[in-house]
């Protein structure tokens, strides 16, 4: 009866050992695999983290090159006058080359094809005989394009600005005197200046003294 009763206490003993071992088992197991989601959590943390920076970083290269983008209006003695976009660090010789090349006309013998360009820079060919003088100019800045001047205006170089400053021209005025020399060439006479339209011969009487072609 005592090794009966001695092993019934055995086996139970085993059972509770076996039972205490499986539950360190199972707490270890757990520890292990709640440490490890930890750590997936933290690296896909630090992943999600990490995209809008990538994100801004493009979207400030896409400034830089926005930025560096050069706006050109090229008119006069071109086949393909036009506001173009061109490259920063662009030369003259690109614009003409964009807006379809000189014609037959153009004197390309006063332009510089190895001129920087910048932003705004309005790019002007003259024909053949034409003056060269503001063969380019920048048209966002009147100031440095009306300076120096003394004298009538010269119809075939006038900016948008210079035309305005005349007494009998508005703005829609100066516009249509641009359109024509952009569509028709140079102005040979100011008394071309009523096929100009919106534009009369008392309008032309009126700026005879203003004006000159050069």
């Amino acid at each position: 009866m005592w090794v009966d009763a001695w092993s019934s206490r055995e086996k139970k003993l085993a059972i509770t050992a076996g039972a205490l071992g499986l539950a360190v088992v199972g707490m270890t197991l757990f520890w292990w695999w709640g440490g490890n989601e930890g750590k997936k959590g933290d690296t896909e943390l630090q992943a999600d983290s990490y995209q809008p920076l990538q994100s801004q970083e493009e979207q400030k290269s896409e400034q830089v090159e926005d930025a560096v983008e050069l706006v050109v209006d090229v008119k006069g003695a071109i086949k393909e006058p036009g506001v173009y976009r061109l490259e920063a660090g662009s030369r003259v010789k690109d614009a003409i080359k964009q807006a379809g090349g000189p014609t037959k006309e153009a004197d390309m013998n006063v332009v510089n094809l190895a001129q920087p360009l910048t932003d705004g820079m309005a790019l002007y060919i003259p024909v053949e005989g034409e003056e060269p003088t503001g063969v380019m100019m920048q048209e966002d800045s009147p100031a440095s394009a009306g300076s120096g001047q003394t004298g009538p205006i010269n119809l075939n170089t006038a900016t948008q600005e210079q035309l305005e400053s005349l007494n009998g021209i508005g703005p829609a005025k100066a516009e249509a005197i641009l359109r024509h020399r952009e569509e028709h060439g140079p102005f040979s006479s100011v008394d071309e200046l009523v096929q100009v339209s919106g534009i009369g011969e008392k309008t032309v009487e009126q700026l005879r003294d203003q004006v000159a072609v050069h």
